[in-house]
């Protein structure tokens, strides 16, 4: 199997290097949908769930369709979305200081430490124009000028799941997790309003496969036992209003939206790349106060807040209350909980459980954020109260001792950046009320014009607490965790990068996988060659070992082993003609551990993606063979998709997967897409399992939506 796929891979490469030959030189369209696909991916892998990304893109999204004027302060966007890192950062505002604004986006090329790439990404969300951060804002100027969208979205699985098949009451009531309620369908609606990025506000609603709608195939005992959770409509609704840039007022947010602060250690809601991304970009640049614009349904405030500023200081208050998600243990009333046994993420409203479970609680979170910043140092406290309208008692386990527990928590933390010449400094320190502190510090340096590193330390106590960590490690909680991270990044030769990190860590308690305390490492080499201006390639190696329990029947208790899992991913694209881009990838994994389990896999995929000059459409063709012994050996691989949604499936066992997207654009303000495509298994003929199981060898997606700017 592996020396077949590296002779497919060599064929790739010679084809690709012989085609890129021969083609125009023209500048890639496509640099910025490459860097958020390898940060998704590698998101999807790390996190390994089906994770929602709308809710962590839509700020690249926004940017993309609404540019930053390169000759104003909003140019903290870009290494906010890490787009750059802090050296480039500092170039550029170093380059306007000494030689004035910009008069044309090419001189992006003189700027020190822009690369090509880096050039090609920064062009496609910047323009020159009028600064409008300093206009006061007028009604007649918000009705003329302001930006209007609105969004509709709808997809299903097409072939029968298990869990919709008719059921009788008395079966729903036994398996109560194995019905969904509602329909197939899955709809979504979003309309946004924006002005100059000064005013922004919107509304969203969606409804999830499974989830009820205005008709359903709920009887009246079923309603009865649902009470207030059994409605009509959307289950989720979102509003949202923003305002910035008004004199000493800086931001301020009503309804939905998103608050990160430092380096995520101590408040940061919404997803985060965390530790997806290397070299100088591991370092976080909070975007502070933000709107909530998707339709995610965890991780985000619900209420106000307001950011004021003057001079070098800034300070930030906030208040949020929202109903969420519990499994209730024990309540006075069918309305009112009083005790819950966990908190549920997931946003599923399908089944009884689930609904049952749907807004059992509210949580109130408030708190502030003070700053002080100067040219290259910036410091700022946080302090936030989260206070659950129930007691959190979770079912006891040796690993969870030390989570959460109760109804009031309190974090507070410091953190830091400091940035001059070549050299940067960064950290955070967070305490939660049980006086337990969790910190991490790091240095990303540029000794010369080539080459950069970053060197980061992290220590979390086990028993540090908070539901709102999103900081760099190897667990998504923030708690029980030390490592140290060394990456770098350099460019040698011309058009050549190579990337390249090291991350040791141990975790200092029992977690959900590994009965004792546990350790491991994460190797990662990246090689990125600029073919031509309009071809490039990449070759990706990665080496991950940790621990887990033995799986081995033959023993008395479970006992934590190693396993590694090596993955290997070659990336070609190239462009012929003007109309024509194709892609082509690789993916070899190899998972291996001390129970002798022995488990491989590939991936082989060819894009085609045909956008003719000057015409109002687009069609994107992928075919794809895979081939994986079981589940360890999976592969993630991103599929394009419709706007604002980012499909990133795993893939495992024997079969194809090919799908067709399309876009046509209508009138100029109408832009219609659809995308259709589908799973064939050679090896099986059952897909999934529980409610999501089809019974046939084949599982078939689709997805239409509608776009109307005015």
């Amino acid at each position: 199997m592996m020396k077949k796929l590296l002779f497919f891979i060599g064929f790739l490469f010679i084809a690709a290097y012989s085609s890129a030959q021969i083609v125009n030189d023209t500048l890639s369209l496509e640099a910025l949908n490459q860097l958020l696909i390898e940060q998704v991916e590698r998101l999807a892998e790390e996190s390994e769930e089906d994770a929602d990304y709308e809710d962590l893109l839509e700020n690249y999204i926004f940017y993309s369709e609404n540019p930053i004027n390169i000759n104003s302060d909003d140019i903290v966007h870009l290494l906010e979305l890490r787009l750059i890192n802090v050296f480039q950062y500092e170039a550029l505002k170093n380059y306007r200081k000494y030689y004035g604004d910009f008069l044309f986006l090419d001189e992006l090329e003189m700027v020190d430490g822009f690369d090509e790439q880096t050039v090609n990404i920064v062009k496609s969300i910047v323009y020159i124009g009028t600064d409008h951060s300093k206009d006061k804002i007028k009604v007649k100027d918000m009705v003329r000028y302001g930006k209007h969208q609105i969004v509709a979205r709808y997809e299903q699985v097409l072939e029968p799941q298990q869990g919709f098949a008719t059921a009788s009451d008395s079966a729903i009531l036994d398996t109560p997790g194995q019905h969904y309620l509602g329909s197939p369908q899955k709809y979504q609606i979003k309309y946004s309003y924006n002005y100059h990025d000064k005013i922004r506000a919107g509304f969203a609603a969606e409804k999830d496969a499974g989830e009820m709608f205005f008709t359903d195939r709920v009887s009246d005992t079923i309603q009865a036992l649902l009470g207030k959770q059994y409605r009509k409509g959307f289950d989720f609704y979102g509003f949202h209003l923003f305002a910035k840039d008004m004199g000493v007022v800086k931001k301020v947010a009503l309804g939905d939206y998103q608050i990160a602060f430092g380096q995520g250690l101590t408040l940061w809601s919404g997803m985060s790349f965390g530790k997806t991304t290397e070299g100088s970009s591991v370092m976080k640049a909070a975007r502070g106060l933000s709107p909530k614009t998707s339709t995610s349904e965890y991780s985000f405030m619900r209420g106000a807040a307001v950011t004021i500023g003057f001079k070098d200081f800034s300070a930030t208050a906030f208040y949020s209350n929202r109903a969420i998600d519990a499994n209730v243990s024990l309540a006075d009333s069918l309305d009112d909980a009083e005790m819950v046994s966990s908190l549920q993420e997931t946003g599923y409203h399908r089944t009884l459980n689930e609904l049952l479970n749907r807004h059992a609680i509210r949580q109130q979170v408030f708190g502030g954020h003070i700053a002080y910043a100067t040219n290259h140092l910036e410091i700022g406290y946080t302090l936030h109260h989260t206070l659950l309208s129930a007691e959190l008692i979770l079912k006891p386990s040796n690993y969870n001792q030390f989570y959460f527990q109760g109804k009031s928590l309190t974090n507070h933390g410091i953190d830091f950046r400091y940035a001059r010449n070549h050299f940067a400094f960064f950290g955070e320190a967070a305490m939660s009320n049980n006086k337990a502190f969790a910190g991490l510090v790091g240095i990303t340096a540029k000794p010369t014009g080539y080459i950069n590193f970053t060197l980061l330390y992290r220590n979390y106590d086990k028993r540090y607490q908070s539901l709102f960590s999103n900081a760099f490690g190897e667990s998504s909680r923030g708690q029980g965790e030390e490592g140290i991270y060394f990456g770098v990044q350099a460019s040698p030769l011309p058009y050549w990068t190579f990337l390249a990190y090291t991350d040791f860590f141990r975790m200092t308690w029992l977690t959900s996988q590994a009965y004792s305390p546990s350790w491991g490492h994460d190797y990662y080499l990246k090689v990125t060659h600029q073919i031509s201006r309009r071809a490039n390639f990449n070759l990706i190696l990665r080496s991950k070992t940790k621990m887990k329990n033995s799986t081995d029947d033959h023993v008395f208790a479970h006992y934590p082993i190693f396993y590694t899992k090596n993955s290997v991913r070659f990336n070609i694209s190239y462009q012929i003609g003007n109309d024509w881009f194709l892609g082509n990838r690789a993916d070899y994994e190899h998972y291996y551990n001390e129970d002798a389990v022995d488990s491989q896999g590939f991936y082989i995929c060819q894009d085609i993606t045909f956008k003719p000059q000057g015409k109002p459409y687009s069609l994107t063709f992928r075919y794809a063979i895979f081939d994986t012994d079981d589940y360890n050996s999976r592969i993630y691989a991103y599929e394009n998709d419709v706007l604002y949604s980012f499909s990133v499936p795993s893939v495992f066992d024997k079969g194809m997967r090919i799908y067709l997207l399309g876009k046509l654009k209508l009138f100029n303000a109408l832009t219609l897409y659809a995308r259709i495509g589908r799973t064939i298994y050679s090896n099986k003929d059952e897909i999934s399992s529980g409610p999501s199981l089809i019974e046939g060898k084949h599982k078939t997606d689709l997805k239409v939506e509608a776009i109307y700017k005015f």
